[in-house]
């Protein structure tokens, strides 16, 4: 009777469990999950805060800065100046010139009273187009200050008045009274940022006189002993242009004030003394020439 009471409890039971089992499979169904909806973007009013600009894009590739390529120059540093620069350092200055000469005084008294010897009452100047007045000069300190030194000389055609009509001329003429030698001087000249510079300069010169006989003079019909020394003062200026690069072009006046020669004549073969010998060398003269820098 137990055994049988036992068995109907485990068939109550059996049934249970199964009954609760279809009922919860009618009672809970299968439950599938989706994603939920994206939430809605509320507009509060707040701008959000980047460490980015509107206008730059943040990347995390590191910025590469663009290389600089240095200037590619063939001169030295020291040669890389203007021209005007290189022309105003420069300290030496060579050149050379041809001049165009006027005598000062070119008349003297009459025949045989006051002249400059004898009958020779007139001198004209001797024109020389060689382009041989040379010069060099050194500026002091940088400055506008130069120190040089020209060679120079001028040549007179002595002219007689033998018939004496007050007009010397070439006919009777003895020969030339020639000078030459140097002038020391002292230039200033205005270097600018133009091509042109002016410049005065003023200096002592120092020549060596003779008198050179043509074939009447040299056959001692009259002889002139009047070799010697003799000083002048120059006074002058010009304008240099420059050129290309160191290259100039130059125009140039001068006065010069030249002491009188003088010595003494014979005649008759030079036996006998005819009298005092003078000569006045003074001069204007303008040129041009070229020069150089360095």
């Amino acid at each position: 009777m137990q055994r049988i009471s036992r068995m109907m409890v485990g068939v109550v039971a059996a049934c249970g469990i199964m009954g609760g089992a279809a009922l919860a499979e009618e009672t809970d169904p299968v439950l599938n999950v989706t994603p939920p909806a994206a939430a809605p973007v509320l507009d509060t009013g707040v701008v959000p805060v980047t460490n980015a600009t509107p206008e730059v894009a943040v990347t995390n590739a590191p910025s590469v800065a663009e290389p600089i390529v240095p200037a590619v120059s063939n001169v030295p540093p020291q040669l890389a100046t203007t021209p005007a620069e290189q022309w105003n350092s420069t300290s030496w200055q060579v050149g050379t010139r041809f001049t165009e000469v006027k005598l000062q005084d070119t008349r003297r008294g009459t025949p045989n009273n006051g002249s400059y010897f004898g009958t020779i009452t007139g001198i004209t100047e001797k024109q020389d187009s060689v382009p041989d007045r040379v010069y060099a000069q050194y500026r002091l300190f940088k400055s506008p200050v130069w120190v040089g030194v020209s060679y120079d000389h001028v040549t007179a055609r002595t002219m007689d008045d033998s018939n004496g009509d007050g007009i010397p001329d070439l006919g009777g003429s003895d020969g030339d009274e020639v000078i030459n030698g140097l002038i020391p001087y002292v230039q200033a000249a205005w270097d600018n940022e133009s091509r042109l510079t002016p410049y005065v300069q003023a200096g002592l010169g120092f020549y060596h006189a003779k008198f050179a006989p043509n074939s009447w003079g040299d056959n001692h019909q009259r002889y002139v002993d009047a070799s010697g020394n003799v000083t002048g003062v120059e006074l002058a200026g010009g304008l240099s242009v420059r050129l290309y690069k160191n290259l100039s072009a130059d125009l140039f006046a001068k006065y010069m004030k030249i002491g009188n020669i003088t010595g003494d004549w014979f005649y008759n073969y030079g036996n006998n003394y005819g009298g005092p010998f003078v000569m006045t060398m003074s001069y204007v003269a303008y040129g041009a020439g070229v020069s150089y820098r360095f």
